[in-house]
């Protein structure tokens, strides 16, 4: 890497990213390109890769012996100030303008890729992911304006199995996964960005604040599939069972921070025809709210539209607000674009952060 670039990635990672505006429990290891397109909603119609991650138990409707093969999915998610960011650090403007043109501009990046397979019944991937946010506010003290910054990056491992039972309409599925994880929590005021992440500083100053751990841990997916006109279906889905990175021994203040144990539930109709097929999707995160959020931040719709599983047209709500997105699959190469939205702040309304994502699959899909 040469020292511009290794400047620019080292600035980014202090620059974006807030412990105040982004809560890193809410983070995923792997997130579905389809789903963003639908308003994070579908924990009942996951299948592949993205069951491994949504929900295991959708694994066991897999009725092929090979499914589904994923050589490499590169895949980007970034807010339209994000890429503002980007390019003025590239283009190495002063730190101090770059920090005072970011206040009250909601600012994210991701870069994520997978590789794997699904089976009949079973499933594996291996994944890399990393977030970036920002959060620039005044100070209420002096005045100036400070960066909140946080980071983390994953890589790791998961292996799930499913199994139906009750004459295929009750299905229950696990996916242990391994996962190696880097955070950073840092803070800057204006004056200090120049000094503290201009030049070599920011790798420094990213280097220091590093926690890296090790976790073992584990979903846990129930999918119930009665018979109907509709095809309704219903989903309950508990994440991250142990991934708390303390393998090694390592002591919690030296440790990432934990993921977020959640119950997710979700519920969805899905008619169709021989050629086509729609679904209809609300899901429900985190239902005990350990997360302490607004419930409107916790609800998900979404509605897809699939053609013969060539074209897809999804659209959704994502905490309030409207996702966009699209799918072409012509079995060796698919690609999902789309709009996304987040809230970053504590309610609809406060802090809306409006994204664009991109994946290119390749491989082979059903």
């Amino acid at each position: 890497m040469t020292r511009k670039t290794s400047n620019i990635v080292g600035s980014l990672l202090c620059l974006l990213g807030s412990s105040d505006v982004f809560a890193s429990g809410n983070e995923r290891e792997f997130v579905s390109a389809t789903l963003l397109g639908s308003g994070n909603a579908g924990i009942t119609d996951v299948s592949g890769i993205d069951a491994l991650f949504y929900n295991p138990a959708s694994l066991a409707r897999t009725p092929n012996l090979i499914d589904e093969i994923v050589v490499v999915s590169p895949q980007i998610e970034a807010s339209e100030n994000g890429l503002n960011v980007y390019r003025e650090v590239k283009a190495n403007k002063n730190m101090l303008d770059i920090v005072s043109g970011a206040i009250g501009r909601p600012v994210s990046l991701a870069v994520q890729n997978a590789t794997g397979a699904s089976f009949r019944r079973t499933a594996f991937a291996v994944i890399q992911r990393v977030d970036l946010q920002v959060g620039v506010k005044n100070d209420p003290l002096s005045g100036i304006p400070a960066a909140s910054a946080h980071s983390a990056v994953r890589a790791g491992a998961a292996f799930g199995v499913g199994r139906s039972f009750a004459s295929n309409s009750l299905h229950v599925g696990a996916t242990g996964l391994v996962v190696q994880k880097a955070e950073a929590n840092l803070s800057v005021s204006a004056l200090d960005a120049q000094s503290k992440l201009g030049g070599a500083g920011g790798n420094n100053v990213l280097n220091d604040a590093l926690k890296r751990g090790v976790g073992i841990g584990a979903h846990v997916g129930l999918l119930l599939t009665p018979r109907g006109s509709l095809s309704p279906e219903f989903a309950v889905v508990v994440r991250n069972l142990g991934m708390s990175y303390g393998v090694g021994g390592k002591s919690p203040s030296n440790r990432p921070s934990t993921e977020l144990q959640s119950i997710d539930i979700g519920f969805s109709l899905q008619p169709g025809t021989k050629n086509s097929r729609s679904r209809l999707s609300l899901d429900i995160t985190d239902t005990l709210n350990k997360s302490k959020q607004n419930i409107y931040k916790r609800v998900h719709m979404g509605a897809e539209v699939n053609f013969a599983s060539y074209l897809g047209v999804l659209a959704g709500l994502n905490q309030g607000y409207t996702t966009y997105g699209m799918f072409l699959n012509s079995k060796i190469v698919r690609i999902d674009v789309g709009i996304s939205a987040n809230e970053l702040g504590k309610y609809p309304g406060d802090n809306k952060s409006r994204s664009y994502y991109g994946r290119v699959s390749v491989g082979w899909t059903k």
